[in-house]
């Protein structure tokens, strides 16, 4: 008797939870208009975060046509665009790669990525001058970058202006101590300004690290080259992505009253038999 009274009484929760479900109820509007396919920009969207995945495979090529097909899709979207750079700089297409950060560094002059990424072409085309304006525009935008500072360090010491690469380069190491590229780069400007017992201090701090084999580098290869030569992926929260529009959902009235009784008269006529 027991368990048919508890079988009785979850019946009778089961169709209360079942009427207040039924009180949400979408309106004629919402029946009328069904949720829309997803927009050409949230399609932009996949499209740049496929080429962020390809380019971590080191599938240039592939990775430009994915921004391209994203900036296709949506020509406005910067993501796509510095991304595009990026791809083309690793292909490598110098020229198409300029075209592209430029047109990225117009597009959202305050973004880090595009001097960045022009700096490190300049100096691959052995242009001191352009790279070094462009790494300067980058610490105007992040004062503590590593990567920009090691750059402009390696430059002014290849000027010879000792002075000016160690000052950038001690902020690189006071940012990230264990960056093994910053310390051999600091204490080779150090000796080479006379100041060789710091140098060779530093420097011994860079060997100490090299043998541990826990130190960070950079490089010339994706992924070593400076965070801001890392494509941007979308993380899906990006302002224009989220719908802050109200549910198109309404409210219905049904009488719970009736089933509450209903229910309750029937528990107690099966107690009864």
């Amino acid at each position: 008797m027991q368990k048919f009274k508890t079988g009785v009484l979850l019946l009778g929760f089961l169709i209360c939870f079942l009427n207040v479900a039924s009180l949400i109820k979408p309106t004629s509007a919402d029946r009328q208009n069904p949720p829309p396919k997803a927009s050409a920009r949230e399609d932009a969207y996949r499209a740049n975060n496929l080429g962020v995945a390809l380019l971590e495979q080191f599938k240039f090529k592939e990775a430009a046509d994915a921004f391209k097909r994203a900036l296709q899709l949506e020509p406005t979207l910067a993501l796509a665009r510095i991304n595009l750079g990026i791809a083309l700089f690793n292909l490598p297409d110098l020229p198409a790669a300029q075209k592209e950060l430029q047109a990225a560094s117009t597009l959202v002059p305050s973004a880090p990525q595009p001097p960045y990424l022009l700096g490190l072409l300049a100096k691959t085309q052995n242009r001191p001058e352009e790279a070094i304006a462009a790494f300067q525009k980058v610490l105007r935008i992040d004062p503590n970058d590593v990567g920009a500072n090691v750059n402009l360090g390696q430059l002014y010491a290849a000027q010879r202006k000792y002075p000016e690469a160690i000052a950038v380069l001690r902020v690189a190491v006071a940012a990230e101590p264990y960056n093994a590229t910053a310390l051999y780069n600091l204490g080779t400007a150090l000796v080479r300004a006379g100041q060789r017992d710091e140098g060779q201090k530093v420097i011994a701090q860079f060997q100490e690290l090299r043998q541990r084999g826990t130190g960070t580098t950079l490089g010339t290869n994706y992924l070593e080259q400076g965070r801001y030569a890392e494509a941007i992926a979308s993380t899906g929260a990006e302002p224009e992505l989220v719908d802050k529009r109200t549910p198109a959902v309404s409210f219905a009235s049904v009488p719970l009253a009736n089933t509450f009784s209903a229910t309750s008269r029937s528990s107690c006529s099966s107690c009864a038999r």
